[in-house]
């Protein structure tokens, strides 16, 4: 948040010293093995044209074209 502009005008109220550092590694399970996250895109309509499955299936596409 302190890299943020404006952040301290949005939450004047915030005390950073109340706020302790985020540890990766105390996130991480056992058996993590390191990968970007994985996300499930779910739709559920069977019309021909769906809105919902053209916006999942560009995620994918656009997903796709970055770990190429």
């Amino acid at each position: 948040m302190a890299d943020t502009p404006g952040a301290e005008d949005d939450l004047p109220a915030l005390v950073k010293a109340a706020l302790p550092a985020i540890d990766i590694d105390a996130l991480r399970g056992s058996d993590d093995p390191g990968h970007s996250p994985r996300i499930l895109l779910l739709y559920g309509s069977l019309r021909e044209e769906s809105y919902s499955r053209r916006a999942a299936e560009e995620a994918v596409r656009s997903g796709s074209a970055r770990h190429q």
